[in-house]
């Protein structure tokens, strides 16, 4: 009897970790990054994702650039990774929440400088992104969108009064935006005001544009779903890859001694006794698919 016990309940386990993976969704999708820093110019890269929605976990693969990110609620980290370089950095939640307000205090000062300048419309933006203020807001749906990727959608919205608005086309009946928001917003990346009107709403967006406050940039992001299916993640999906080496991470914040600042840099800012590295190619100039 007992060790009938012991294989009902192996069998049990079994089927609830193959209940867990056949929630999982993939989805394919085309995007465009515009993806700045405080005190960087704008960078925009045109990409090719694979993008897999689990339960507390997001992978979106970019098969352009060859670059993946891992979003880890339970273990509380993001993790970006440059298969080119074979390099991964971790940035804890906690980490990436000190970074998004240290470079909120920098652009606080910045614009107390340039208040009343054209520089104020542009900094301000990019203070509603690394310190937004969205409670109270809600997904408005309207008017059908068509056809997405052989889905029926129907036009979304949640507009924030000081945080990066959310534009796009719904698709009631497909799978993974609650828990794609919820991820999201666990780590920083969406404001929880705006995840939770998305999951509200239901479906998956098959197309917009929203912004992400990476720990490491904020990204405009516009996408454009192609395919999207329920299966389970296949191995090894949520974890490191093995023998890639751990380097630090550049987290978010301006360069004070960078072109453009005066010497010893601007009142206020953190202290830095060398310029930013730059960044490597992107998006297409990256390299080819893995």
């Amino acid at each position: 009897m007992r060790a009938m016990r012991t294989v009902a309940i192996a069998v049990m386990a079994l089927g609830a970790s193959l209940a867990a993976q056949a929630g999982d969704v993939r989805v394919e999708r085309t995007t465009t990054w515009e993806s700045g820093r405080p005190g960087r110019a704008t960078e925009r890269t045109n990409r090719r994702e694979i993008l897999w929605i689990g339960e507390g976990r997001l992978r979106c693969d970019d098969r352009v650039g060859r670059e993946t990110w891992i979003v880890r609620a339970d273990l509380k980290v993001i993790w970006r990774i440059d298969h080119a370089l074979r390099t991964c950095e971790e940035t804890t939640f906690e980490e990436a929440a000190k970074a998004r307000a240290a470079a909120a205090a920098d652009v606080r000062a910045a614009l107390a400088r340039v208040a009343g300048s054209g520089d104020e419309p542009g900094l301000r933006g990019l203070l509603e992104s690394l310190d937004p203020e969205a409670a109270g807001c809600e997904a408005v749906t309207g008017a059908d969108g068509g056809e997405v990727a052989g889905r029926a959608t129907k036009t979304v919205a949640v507009e924030p009064k000081a945080a990066p608005a959310v534009k796009g086309r719904l698709s009631p009946g497909a799978p993974g935006m609650d828990r794609l928001a919820a991820t999201l917003s666990a780590a920083g990346l969406l404001p929880a005001p705006v995840a939770a009107a998305l999951a509200k709403a239901g479906g998956l967006l098959m197309s917009g544009t929203w912004t992400l406050a990476f720990p490491d940039r904020i990204v405009r992001e516009t996408f454009e779903v192609t395919r999207v299916e329920e299966l389970p993640a296949p191995e090894g999906t949520w974890d490191l890859p093995a023998g890639y080496r751990k380097v630090a991470a550049r987290l978010l914040g301006r360069a004070p001694h960078g072109v453009g600042a005066p010497p010893g840099g601007h009142e206020g800012d953190p202290p830095s006794s060398e310029l930013e590295p730059e960044d490597g190619p992107k998006g297409e100039e990256a390299g080819r698919d893995q």
